[in-house]
């Protein structure tokens, strides 16, 4: 695992960007325009590193998403680089950022606390999967239907879950503390968790599907990102009715897939 993954983790699950609605984008919310002109087509994105699917900006299963996106934007060139979390989630006046990712929608309705407006086409569907220890096997039913005096610790990103979670600090050490029994679980996506359980060997973590929720960009909320996002979600569009989004992000999020450590 590479040295930084705890830390970006941390930070990545840590945002309010996890909990927003199309509708409530922005909240009234706008920032400054630093690119003029507003509609300069050539478009700079910023991301985080991720295990296996975003560990540079030109290779990989991100990389070969986005230019397969910029393919079907020919007015102009969509490219992004790895900057610091704090850069890419908190720093809203980043001149560097006209897009940002990663970033999901849990649901309609939930409580947008950050300043960004989020793309009107998604890139497909990330898999979140409910892990729990062999030996206390939890359903869905029962996280779901918990309510706020429930005993069952479920550890997973700070969000409008709808139920009670205690926030991930370190996914790493989350996984190792469920597979020794001392939480009931952990809610998390399935590529990322599946990397660290199988690189810890983590034995006695068991598996089950969750539910599946829109991968999207975000932007800043201004006049820039009005063009940006306007652009950008054309193209995705577009990419997706030829077939192409879809086999290239088949790389980056798989299907759940029904396995057990």
């Amino acid at each position: 695992m590479h040295p930084k993954i705890p830390k970006i983790l941390f930070s990545l699950f840590g945002l309010a960007c996890f909990t927003t609605s199309y509708a409530n984008d922005c909240n009234g919310i706008k920032t400054p325009n630093y690119t003029f002109p507003v509609n300069d087509p050539n478009f700079h994105g910023v991301a985080i590193e991720l295990p296996g699917i975003l560990e540079n900006s030109k290779t990989g299963p991100f990389p070969e998403l986005i230019a397969v996106i910029n393919q079907f934007y020919p007015a102009g060139k969509i490219d992004f680089s790895l900057e610091p979390v704090k850069r890419v989630y908190l720093d809203i006046n980043n001149k560097n950022a006209d897009f940002r990712f990663p970033t999901m929608k849990i649901k309609d309705g939930a409580k947008n606390a950050a300043p960004y407006q989020y793309s009107k086409e998604m890139l497909g569907k990330v898999t979140f999967v409910l892990y729990t220890n062999k030996k206390q096997i939890i359903p869905k039913q029962q996280v779901i239907q918990a309510d706020n005096d429930t005993k069952l610790l479920i550890e997973a990103p700070p969000a409008d879950w709808g139920f009670p979670t205690r926030s991930v600090i370190n996914l790493e050490q989350s996984l190792k503390k469920l597979n020794a029994g001392r939480i009931a679980g952990v809610l998390w996506a399935q590529e990322e968790s599946d990397y660290l359980i199988k690189k810890l060997k983590l034995q006695q973590i068991h598996r089950a599907h969750f539910e599946d929720y829109p991968d999207v960009l975000f932007f800043s909320c201004n006049a820039r990102g009005d063009f940006v996002n306007d652009a950008i979600s054309k193209a995705i569009k577009a990419a997706r009715d030829s077939g192409a989004l879809e086999k290239a992000y088949f790389k980056v999020h798989k299907p759940y897939q029904d396995w057990q450590p």
